[in-house]
């Protein structure tokens, strides 16, 4: 039950929706609509282990550092599991680089969304180097 004047949480099918708009910026490489899946002051970690990206204007560049090597990418969430307002996400996707080459990926992305249902904070598990080899060879 929500207490008056306070937001009701996400639940677990919007908290999905939320997952597949991000997924589907991906798969379309728009920049506009990945970054409009984020909260004005969102911070991801993309991937983990790098330095934390925050604010619209560093997660565009942090996307453009990414797709700028891909010329097309299908990348689709297998399986999300909701707790409360976060999901843990296995995907797997492949693409073809700029370079003409496959290149596959896989791993885990970790959301904590917000009232509005936008991403605060992303935690991406993958492996960049071994992605971004095939991208840059």
């Amino acid at each position: 039950m929500a207490t008056k004047g306070l937001p009701m949480p996400l639940s677990p099918d919007e908290i999905r929706d939320r997952v597949d708009r991000y997924f589907a910026a991906w798969r379309a490489l728009d920049p506009t609509a990945w970054t409009a899946c984020f909260a004005a002051d969102a911070v991801s970690h993309e991937p983990y282990g790098a330095t934390p990206v925050q604010g619209h204007a560093a997660l565009k560049t942090l996307f453009h550092t990414i797709a700028s090597a891909l010329q097309e990418v299908s990348i689709r969430a297998e399986e999300t599991h909701v707790a409360h307002n976060r999901a843990a996400v296995l995907f797997r996707g492949q693409g073809i680089g700029k370079n003409g080459k496959p290149v596959n990926v896989q791993g885990i992305d970790v959301f904590e969304f917000n009232d509005a249902g936008q991403i605060q904070i992303l935690w991406a598990y993958w492996d960049p180097a071994t992605v971004l080899a095939k991208l840059r060879s």
